[in-house]
């Protein structure tokens, strides 16, 4: 994998941040949940974008974090594929459950509200 860099890291969160923004917007005013899919697909993307971040600095369990993330932004694309809202909505949840697991232990709230990986 590509050397990742700390710049390379934030862009892939914003990117993540607007795909999920948009799903879930999506998810509250059902009708059509292809935004979730095409979001869900972002957000893998993303995500895989950023394996070798962590893997660079030998952080097995972050690794294992994001992989989780991802197995979990799949299953979001799943669900919004068989036009099911609950089971999407279920799933976003998940999704949101481990984005917080990884930014709890990796993520530091600095003085002027910004963020910096730990």
């Amino acid at each position: 994998a590509a050397d990742v860099s700390e710049a390379d890291y934030q862009k892939a969160m914003k990117d993540i941040l607007g795909a999920m923004q948009a799903s879930g917007k999506a998810i509250r005013e059902p009708g059509d949940l292809s935004a979730v899919v095409a979001g869900a697909k972002t957000i893998d993307g993303a995500l895989a974008s950023i394996d070798g971040f962590w893997a660079a600095r030998k952080d097995t369990e972050a690794v294992k974090m994001n992989a989780a993330s991802r197995a979990a932004a799949v299953a979001v694309g799943k669900a919004a594929e068989s036009k099911d809202v609950a089971a999407t909505g279920e799933a976003m949840k998940a999704l949101q459950g481990t984005c917080k697991a990884c930014h709890d232990v990796h993520r530091e709230q600095l003085p002027d509200k910004t963020y910096r990986i730990k």
